[in-house]
């Protein structure tokens, strides 16, 4: 099978991220780098040091000149909705950083457009796609009946300083849909809503600076038998990580909920007893792992696949339009 052909567009850190990481997904070949005109310094630079062909600080030109299937679109929060719009319009399959969109309702538009053009819409969201996760999966039934949750996804943002000191980023404008439950929170709902499936009931106690943004918050997801709580924060640091357990033992990630770095099942014994079983270790990048998948899917035109994302996207999208509600 051929590699990918990508145009990725913006120069933001997780496309920089991304292009690091190139040599680990030989399943993908980025062919343009599309950026706003003031990052055009910036855009040339890497397409020199990664070998990208062409650079383009216009959508539709990109777009016009072709030479790609599918465009990974790794933009501020915002402006998600109405770059994937165009992407789709243009005829390409789409890749669309997380939160996927600002609102469910802007999810369920896009996908009828991608429907509408016979292309395919995929959110990156990267936890599904790691081994960890399929071993938490294959481990929760030998838990019991789940009891508890606790997630929690904490990191001080390069950006806090700025903001403190009021320089404007997107990060902590709630105007560009930044704040830890846009981009930090949402990896650990992905977690437990994919585990658990969708809360009864949601709400959101966040810790609010004086433009409104949150610059940390909890999220508190009622099961009925079960409440499970998930902490973000881009104002400090903690300890990184999920735990879920029952009467019959624990699952637990130790590291990022965006890659779960170390993953364990804990089963049988009390107070401290219990067999351990680990999970396997990652061998590549985090975000290799669902760019080879979206690849495949693209690739073998995977509608159940692409069926099956969909849906954790959209149960996640509303849970987020609950939790902003409240």
């Amino acid at each position: 099978m051929q590699p990918l052909k990508l145009a990725v567009l913006s120069t933001s850190r997780i496309v920089d991220e991304f292009l690091q990481h190139l040599p680990e997904m030989p399943e993908i070949s980025v062919q343009a780098l599309c950026c706003r005109p003031q990052s055009e310094e910036k855009a040339r630079s890497w397409a020199a040091q990664y070998g990208i062909p062409a650079v383009y600080t216009d959508e539709d030109a990109c777009y016009q000149a072709g030479g790609f299937d599918a465009v990974y679109i790794g933009t501020a929060n915002h402006l998600h909705y109405s770059a994937a719009k165009r992407a789709l319009q243009a005829g390409y399959h789409v890749i669309l950083e997380k939160p996927f969109t600002g609102t469910a309702a802007e999810a369920r538009d896009l996908y009828a457009l991608a429907d509408a053009q016979g292309v395919m819409l995929l959110e990156a969201i990267t936890v599904y796609y790691l081994p960890q996760f399929a071993f938490l999966q294959q481990e929760l039934a030998k838990i019991g009946p789940v009891r508890g949750a606790m997630a929690s996804f904490c990191a001080r943002s390069r950006r806090y300083d700025d903001f403190l000191q009021g320089i404007w980023n997107t990060t902590f404008d709630p105007a560009c849909q930044g704040g830890a439950l846009n981009d930090m929170n949402v990896y650990n709902l992905h977690l437990l809503v994919g585990l658990l499936g969708m809360p009864q009931r949601a709400e959101y106690r966040a810790s609010r600076a004086d433009n409104g943004v949150d610059t940390a918050g909890l999220a508190l997801l009622d099961y009925g038998t079960f409440t499970a709580a998930a902490l973000a924060a881009k104002d400090s640091e903690g300890i990184n990580g999920m735990t879920l357990q029952g009467p019959d033992g624990r699952l637990v990630v130790e590291g990022d909920n965006n890659a779960l770095p170390v993953v364990y099942s804990v089963t049988g014994g009390v107070r401290g007893g219990g067999t351990r079983t680990d999970g396997p270790a990652a061998d590549r990048f985090r975000m290799a792992y669902e760019f080879a998948e979206f690849a495949r899917m693209i690739q073998e035109r995977d509608t159940a696949a692409e069926t099956q994302a969909r849906a954790r996207t959209l149960a996640v999208m509303d849970l987020l339009d609950t939790l902003h509600a409240k």
